[in-house]
């Protein structure tokens, strides 16, 4: 069994802490995209200043669009 110096701990401490750092920004990337159904729209309800709005196709972003809005 070797002892780890120094150089070799903060290289492994620093893979963990940019893995962990990329796990964490993933699961906050997935955790806010995640949007069930139309009247559970976490994100906007009335589709105001909703920054998906474009892209969305929920049936309330349809309407907003066509209406002009």
């Amino acid at each position: 069994m070797s002892i780890m110096n120094r150089k070799d701990f903060f290289k492994c401490g620093g893979r963990w802490v940019i893995l962990s750092g990329i796990g964490v920004f993933s699961t906050c990337l997935a955790y806010n995209n995640k949007i069930e159904t139309p009247d559970k729209c976490k994100v906007a309800p009335q589709c105001d200043n909703c920054a998906r709005f474009v892209h969305c196709k929920f049936p309330q972003a349809y309407k907003e669009k066509r209406d002009g809005k």
